[in-house]
C-alpha cells in the first residue's frame, strides 16, 4: 500500500529536517512512557526496569530538554517565541483542571460516581490552579516550566554577566537547601500541593539553570565533530552510571546534583545519535510525528487509565502500559486534527 505524504500536512507543521534533533524527539517519547510507567498502580515489571523507573530522572531530563531550547529566547529576549512559548503551557494548564473539575463534578451529579468519588469543590480548582496540582497533580511540571520561563525572562534584560552570576547563586543556594533537608523541614509543615510545589521548585531550578549554561557554553557543538567517537564514550559513561546507582543507590527524592548530572549524560548521548544524518525524510516524518504528542499523552494518560479500569477493569501490566500510552497516543493525534486550527490544539501537543 502506497502512503501519500501529504496526507500528513493537516498533523505535521511544516518544517524542515535539520530543525529538530531526532534524538531528542525520541528521548522525550522514552521520557513520557517512563512517567507512564511511574504512574501505574500494578507495577509488574521486571526488578531492573522496576529499579531505573523508581529513580525518577524522567521530569528532569525533559527540564533540561526545555531550558536547553529555551536559553535562544532570552538571550534574543525574543517575546514573540516567549509568546508562543507561554501559550503552549497556559493553555493547558489552564483548561485541563477546568475540563476535569466541570466532567467530573457532572458526572457525580447524574450518576453519584466519578474518578475522585465526589465533587470538586471550588477552593481544589483554585489550588490546582495556583499550585499546579491537587486532583491533576502532573500539572505540577507545566507550572514550573512556566514560573521558571517568566523568571528567566525577566531577568534576562540585566547585564549577561549579572544575569547567570544571580540565577546560579540562587542554584547554589538551593542544592544547599536540598542536601542539609531544610528544605524537608519546611515544607514538611504545610499541605501536600504546596509542599511538593516547593520541593520540587527547588530540585528542579537547579536542572533549568544548568541546561541553559550547557547551550550558552556551545560544547555541543565541538562534539558534534566527532559524534560516533563521543557517542561511544557516553554510552559507556552512562551505563558506569547506571550500575553505580544500582549499587549504591541514590538519594532522596528532592536532591538534585544525581538527577541534575545523569540528566546531562542522557541529554547529550541522545543529542548525538546521528538519526538526522541516516533516516531518509519520509522516516524523519514519521518519527517527529510519533514523538509530537508527548504533552497530550502527559496530561491524559491518569484519566483514560481510571476510566478503562472502571469499564474494563484494566489493569496495567508493561503490555498494558503500551496500549495505554498508544490509546493517548490516538487521542492526542485526533485533538489535534480536530483543534489544529486552534490553539486549543496546545491540549495535545
Amino acid at each position: 500500500m502506497s502512503i501519500n505524504l501529504k496526507m500528513l500536512d493537516n498533523i505535521k507543521p511544516k518544517i524542515t529536517q535539520v530543525e529538530r534533533n531526532l534524538g531528542l524527539e525520541t528521548l522525550r517519547m522514552l521520557l513520557c512512557f517512563w512517567v507512564l510507567l511511574l504512574h501505574c498502580k500494578n507495577r509488574s515489571y521486571d526488578n531492573i526496569l522496576k529499579y531505573i523507573v523508581k529513580k525518577k530522572f524522567h521530569v528532569p531530563s525533559f527540564f533540561f530538554i526545555s531550558f536547553f531550547y529555551f536559553y535562544p529566547i532570552i538571550k534574543d529576549r525574543n517575546s514573540i517565541k516567549m509568546k508562543v512559548r507561554l501559550e503552549r503551557l497556559f493553555i493547558p494548564y489552564i483548561l485541563w483542571p477546568l475540563i476535569i473539575w466541570f466532567l467530573n463534578n457532572s458526572i457525580f451529579l447524574i450518576i453519584q460516581k466519578n474518578r475522585f468519588g465526589r465533587l470538586l469543590s471550588i477552593i481544589e480548582l483554585k489550588v490546582q490552579l495556583i499550585t499546579g496540582r491537587k486532583f491533576f497533580v502532573q500539572l505540577w511540571f507545566l507550572f514550573h516550566l512556566i514560573f521558571f520561563s517568566i523568571f528567566f525572562f525577566i531577568f534576562s534584560y540585566l547585564n549577561e554577566y549579572i544575569f547567570f552570576a544571580f540565577i546560579n547563586l540562587i542554584g547554589i543556594i538551593f542544592y544547599i537547601i536540598q542536601y542539609f533537608k531544610i528544605n524537608y523541614k519546611f515544607y514538611g509543615q504545610y499541605k501536600e500541593s504546596i509542599s511538593f510545589s516547593i520541593g520540587h521548585f527547588i530540585s528542579s531550578y537547579p536542572i533549568a539553570v544548568t541546561a541553559m549554561l550547557f547551550n550558552k557554553s556551545n560544547f555541543i557543538k565541538y562534539l558534534e565533530k566527532t559524534k560516533l567517537k563521543v557517542l561511544a564514550i557516553f554510552l559507556f559513561l552512562l551505563l558506569i552510571i547506571l550500575s553505580l546507582l544500582f549499587i549504591f543507590g541514590t538519594p532522596d527524592t528532592y536532591d538534585g546534583i544525581d538527577k541534575n548530572f545523569f540528566s546531562l549524560i542522557v541529554f547529550l548521548f541522545f543529542h548525538l545519535l546521528p538519526l538526522n544524518k541516516y533516516l531518509s525524510k519520509f522516516f524523519y516524518y514519521i518519527i517527529y510525528l510519533m514523538t509530537r504528542y508527548t504533552q497530550g499523552i502527559y496530561c491524559l494518560h491518569t484519566i483514560i487509565q481510571y476510566y478503562l479500569s472502571e469499564a474494563i477493569n484494566y489493569k496495567l501490566k508493561f503490555l498494558n502500559c503500551l496500549e495505554l500510552y498508544i490509546i493517548c497516543y490516538i487521542l492526542s493525534l485526533l485533538g489535534k486534527i480536530i483543534f489544529g486550527k486552534s490553539k486549543i490544539k496546545y491540549l495535545f501537543i
